[in-house]
């Protein structure tokens, strides 16, 4: 009797110990998520810095080092990951197998899942280093997929600790999770080219579904309005007044399923800046390939601005033509958080309150002071940012010129014209509606 009761205090003991084991781990774990999550992606000290020793151009991008070839120090990272990710998913899988038996014995792997988490962080933390030279891209693709993986092993750990992972399916669907999360690593961009890119690609995708949702309510819209104007003629002409009329009824605005005769023409615009928001987009990455194609450079003198194009033995001048593209990736930033923000304001019934920015004590409500007319000349701003700056392409103190093709250059000029014509279509639409309100 003795020596079961003696047994079963072993036991107890034993699994306490594991569990304690597991809350240590966790507790690590947690810590270097909190370390993760405040890596500087954005690279604002770097940048800081580097204006405060600049006596031209203010730099708003991360100075980077490299762009088609990887420095070896960022290869290692990213065959740190890769190695440590894939030892995390098998042991994971005994971790789970193990504690559903034993939680003392699951716990055992506890260590190795945890160096494991260190080695990613590190890949990450390397990444991160100024030096390494790598973009804002770059740095936020490997932060997210290594808070993704050590925070997954930290909930399956967490789960086992707190035994909640031995009830049902628990644990399997953690390990799961985790598995995904570990197998997002190969799919993973590597290198400032690969990651700028692909940053661009999502605010390209993100323009096309935008276009596609407004481009079904105008059509939509465009089938009711002429019905919703006749009807409305028809209440007002019949003496429906006096707050049963169609216009009381909808307040001015419309149903609020679909845009208004009035509306139309401001969204039909609207939808024309993001078609030209896609362009310009798509025109840095031509511009990228152009200032990335280095090798092909060749020294020569241009006459006409006695503008000097470069080789690339001239590592001061590489380093310029770099920075120019980091600052272009950050200006097209702006346009790609401008399409989101632009087709927020964007569904009926638009609103033209005055915005945030505009005086509270305004006598006369004009389209720049409203919400959505606010947005569309940032977004206008950003676009012909954006455009000068691929057509100039004159980084260093205007030393040295970035050699773009004859498609950059026709594209650049189509767009400037397209984006200034459909700006001026989408106020004259607000002000035409304001002025019959």
């Amino acid at each position: 009797m003795a020596n079961k009761k003696k047994g079963s205090n072993n036991k107890k003991k034993a699994k306490s110990q594991g569990r304690n084991h597991n809350a240590t781990t966790v507790l690590s774990l947690k810590r270097l998520l909190t370390a993760l999550k405040e890596l500087d992606e954005k690279g604002k000290d770097a940048i800081n810095k580097a204006n405060k020793n600049c006596s031209g151009q203010i730099n708003i991008g991360i100075a980077l080092k490299h762009w088609r070839e990887l420095p070896d120090v960022v290869l290692q990272a990213y065959k740190m990951l890769s190695d440590s990710a894939e030892l995390i998913r098998a042991t994971s899988t005994k971790y789970t197998l193990l504690s559903k038996i034993s939680v003392e014995d699951g716990s055992k792997l506890c260590d190795e899942l945890r160096q494991a988490c260190e080695l990613v962080s590190t890949s990450a933390f390397l990444l991160h280093q100024a030096e390494v030279g790598c973009a804002r891209s770059t740095r936020y693709f490997i932060k997210q997929r290594a808070i993704a993986i050590v925070s997954a092993v930290t909930q399956l750990i967490e789960s086992m600790q707190n035994l909640r992972g031995l009830e049902g399916n628990v644990g399997a669907q953690l390990t799961g999770v985790l598995w995904s999360a570990c197998d997002e690593v190969p799919k993973l961009p590597r290198g400032n080219r690969a990651c700028m890119r692909r940053e661009i690609f999502k605010w390209v995708g993100e323009c096309n579904e935008t276009m596609e949702e407004f481009a079904e309510l105008v059509k939509a819209s465009e089938s009711t309005a002429g019905d919703i104007d006749s009807e409305d003629t028809a209440l007002k002409s019949s003496g429906s007044e006096g707050g049963n009329g169609w216009d009381d009824f909808c307040e001015n605005v419309g149903t609020g399923e679909n845009y208004t005769s009035d509306e139309l023409p401001i969204v039909r615009a609207s939808l024309a800046i993001i078609k030209c928001s896609r362009g310009i987009l798509g025109l840095a990455l031509k511009a990228y390939e152009c200032a990335g194609n280095i090798e092909a450079a060749a020294e020569d003198t241009n006459e006409d601005n006695k503008l000097t194009y470069i080789s690339k033995e001239d590592i001061p001048q590489i380093g310029a033509i770099l920075q120019w593209m980091s600052n272009l990736q950050e200006i097209s930033r702006l346009i790609g958080v401008g399409v989101t923000d632009l087709g927020c304001l964007m569904y009926p019934p638009l609103n033209f309150d005055l915005s945030e920015k505009s005086d509270a004590k305004v006598e006369k409500i004009i389209w720049s002071n409203t919400q959505i007319g606010e947005q569309l000349l940032a977004q206008k701003d950003y676009l012909l940012t954006a455009a000068h700056f691929i057509i100039d392409a004159t980084p260093y103190d205007q030393s040295i010129a970035i050699p773009m093709s004859e498609e950059v250059k026709e594209l650049s000029s189509k767009l400037l014209a397209a984006i200034e014509t459909r700006a001026e279509e989408a106020s004259q639409g607000i002000s035409d509606l304001l002025n019959t309100r």
